[in-house]
């Protein structure tokens, strides 16, 4: 085993410095079915060309745990549907982007994982055409940005989590069967032609900005099809919000939704879009130690479960 992986790296920097030699991006080839594993293609390009530009074309059934770390212009591609397998029983990312511009990832089938796909510190990603599932789908975070574009999300306690002033762009992808599709915290997200299908909660939104653009359909969700709190905005330009098990958009904590076309229409509730009391309002401000006016209802003396 320890010859054949020492044979593998040595034809990696072989290809590495041919391709240095003549000024061309580096290609590479991973096989996992042959026992190749992908961190050591990552390994040696993040020694020998980090700023890239660099493809790594992988085939087989990939299990591991990958961090991509200060590493711009990366492409990991499959042609043949390579699956990429958390290892570590949940407790980390299957594939971890940190600090690194332009990373894409296309066609993976990627499994497990406390995250399937994790996009942090100021990172740029890509994903396009993958199938995430049974974790903790995708997170991007720390002023992060994330592209993505025909996916499939889903069976996972969140589809998708955007956090810390992060951005995430979604384009004719698909969040199905999670605890929640999309959960926003202080973060941006916009959809397009994305759908939010049979969740728990279809898009949950925390002092956050969402706009949802023609074609995005949220609907079969379990509770509120949209839930936004704590001076979430949202604007509507085309989006369709039905047959949802709770309301079709509930607002509150000064949440704020405007309407420029949109269907919300037929949720279960009986109410498709639910204003509760429009008013000043804190949270927990018993907790300062200092004194105020602001009177809170009772139940705001615990915290508030994530639906």
């Amino acid at each position: 085993m320890r010859q054949s992986a020492s044979a593998f790296a040595f034809v990696l920097l072989i290809s590495i410095c041919a391709a240095t030699q003549s000024a061309q991006a580096t290609k590479l080839s991973v096989n996992c079915g042959r026992q190749e594993p992908i961190r050591t293609a990552l390994r040696l390009l993040a020694a020998t060309n980090p700023q890239g530009p660099n493809t790594i074309t992988v085939s087989g059934a990939c299990k591991g745990n990958i961090v991509i770390q200060s590493m711009d212009r990366l492409t990991l591609i499959t042609n043949n549907g390579a699956s990429l397998t958390d290892r570590s029983n949940g407790t980390l990312a299957v594939v971890n982007i940190v600090d690194s511009r332009s990373v894409t990832l296309q066609g993976f089938a990627i499994n497990g994982g406390a995250t399937g796909v994790s996009c942090a510190n100021a990172s740029v990603c890509y994903l396009t055409g993958n199938t995430i599932q049974g974790g903790g789908g995708i997170e991007v975070g720390g002023g992060s940005r994330a592209f993505l574009e025909s996916n499939v999300v889903q069976n996972g306690g969140r589809g998708a989590t955007v956090e810390d002033g992060a951005q995430m762009f979604s384009s004719n992808d698909v969040f199905q069967g999670n605890g929640q599709g999309v959960s926003a915290f202080a973060a941006y997200l916009e959809a397009s032609n994305s759908s939010f299908l049979n969740n728990g909660v279809g898009i949950l939104s925390a002092a956050s900005s969402l706009r949802l653009l023609g074609g995005t359909t949220i609907s079969g969700s379990g509770a509120d099809g949209m839930a936004m709190r704590a001076g979430s905005t949202a604007v509507f330009q085309g989006a369709t919000i039905t047959g949802n098990g709770g309301n079709g958009i509930h607002l509150e904590d000064a949440s704020f939704a405007g309407f420029q076309s949109a269907t919300v229409t037929g949720n279960l509730s009986g109410v498709d879009i639910d204003c509760a009391p429009q008013f000043t309002i804190t949270r927990f401000v018993a907790r300062t130690g200092g004194i105020t006016n602001c009177v809170e209802p009772a139940s705001s003396s615990k915290s508030k479960a994530a639906e």
